[in-house]
C-alpha cells in the first residue's frame, strides 16, 4: 500500500471530466494546510465494482460519488449512515479501518442552503419539482426544517408513486402530486418555497425552466434551484424578474462538499470556508466561460 494512495481522495462518475469537486476539495485542503490530493475519475457503470475493490486494496481514504453511481455503489459498501439509508443514495464514501461507509451529504447541503437563505415554514405552499435522488434529499431536508406538506411535480408517474410510498410515512410528510397544469398554477400562486430538483435548466440546455411562465412565481416566494451550472439558471432569472428571493445550487454544492471533508477529516471546519469556496468556484467558472459539466456531487 503506497503512502500516496492513503492521501488521495476523488470523485467518480460518468461523465466526470468537468466536475467542480476537485476545485472545491483541493481549495479546502490547501486552506487547511492538509497534505491531501483530490482527482476526478471517470468510472463507467461496468467498472464500478472494480473501482471500489481497488480502493479497498490501495487504502484510498474516501471518495465522492455522482451520476450515475449514487445508488449503484450501495451493494459494494459495508454500511450506510442513517441519512444515506433513508434517501437510498450515497454521495460520500469514508474508509474506517477496513470498512467502506456510505454517507449522504446532499441532505445537509440542501438544508444548509435553505437555512442560509432564512427559510422557515409558514402558511404558504412548498412546491418540489422532481422525484429522483436530488428530490429525495430535498424532501429529507424540508421535513427536517418542519415542512409537513409537499406539492410534487413529476412527469414519471411510476417514480412519483415510489417517491410517495417510500417517503410519505417515514418523513411524516403529506405528498400531493400535481397532475394538472391548473392545480400547479394554483399552488404556485400561494407558494412560499419553490425547489427545482430536476436537471431542467442545466447546461447545455440553459434556456429551459420547470416553471413555464415567470408570472406564476409570486414575489413573496423563495426559489431554490439545485442546478448549479449555470449559477443563475433561467428559473432563477424568472424569479428575480418577479422580485422573488433566490438560492443558487452552487450554495448547496459547496455545503455538501464541506460536509464530506468534515467526515473524512473528522473535524468541524471553519464557517468562513463556505464563502471562500463559493467565491473560488465563481471565479473558476467565470474563467472557463461558466464551465460546462453535469456533476451534482
Amino acid at each position: 500500500m503506497s503512502d500516496a494512495s492513503t492521501r488521495n481522495f476523488c470523485v467518480i462518475g460518468d461523465p466526470i471530466g468537468h466536475s467542480l469537486s476537485p476545485i472545491i476539495h483541493a481549495f479546502v485542503f490547501k486552506a487547511l494546510g492538509a497534505d491531501l490530493s483530490y482527482d476526478a475519475i471517470r468510472v463507467p457503470s461496468g467498472d464500478l465494482r472494480r473501482f471500489v475493490e481497488e480502493s479497498r486494496e490501495t487504502g484510498r481514504p474516501g471518495f465522492n460519488v455522482t451520476i450515475p453511481h449514487k445508488q449503484a455503489v450501495i451493494p459494494f459498501l459495508d454500511r450506510l449512515d442513517a441519512t444515506a439509508s433513508a434517501v437510498g443514495a450515497v454521495n460520500t464514501v469514508h474508509r474506517e479501518g477496513k470498512l467502506l461507509l456510505g454517507h449522504n451529504t446532499d441532505v445537509h447541503g440542501c438544508r444548509t442552503a435553505l437555512e442560509r437563505a432564512g427559510f422557515r415554514p409558514g402558511s404558504g405552499t412548498v412546491v418540489l419539482f422532481g422525484a429522483g435522488g436530488a428530490a429525495r434529499a430535498a424532501a429529507q431536508a424540508l421535513a427536517a426544517l418542519g415542512v409537513r406538506t409537499l406539492h410534487l411535480v413529476e412527469i414519471d408517474f411510476p417514480r412519483l408513486d415510489r417517491f410517495r410510498s417510500e417517503l410519505e410515512a417515514s418523513l411524516d410528510v403529506r405528498i400531493i402530486p400535481m397532475v394538472s397544469d391548473e392545480a400547479l398554477k394554483t399552488v404556485l400562486a400561494d407558494s412560499e418555497l419553490i425547489v427545482n430538483a430536476t436537471p431542467v435548466g442545466m447546461w447545455p440546455k440553459t434556456e429551459q425552466s420547470p416553471v413555464r411562465f415567470a408570472e406564476r412565481i409570486p414575489p413573496s416566494s423563495l426559489v431554490f434551484d439545485m442546478v448549479f451550472n449555470p449559477v443563475e439558471t433561467l428559473l432563477l432569472r424568472q424569479a428575480k424578474s418577479r422580485g422573488a428571493r433566490t438560492v443558487p445550487g452552487l450554495v448547496m454544492l459547496v455545503a455538501q462538499a464541506i460536509a464530506a471533508d468534515e467526515i473524512w477529516l473528522a473535524r468541524k471546519l471553519p464557517n468562513r470556508l463556505h464563502e471562500d469556496v463559493f467565491t473560488h468556484c465563481l471565479k473558476n467558472m467565470e474563467a472557463h466561460g461558466a464551465a460546462s459539466h453535469t456533476d451534482s456531487g
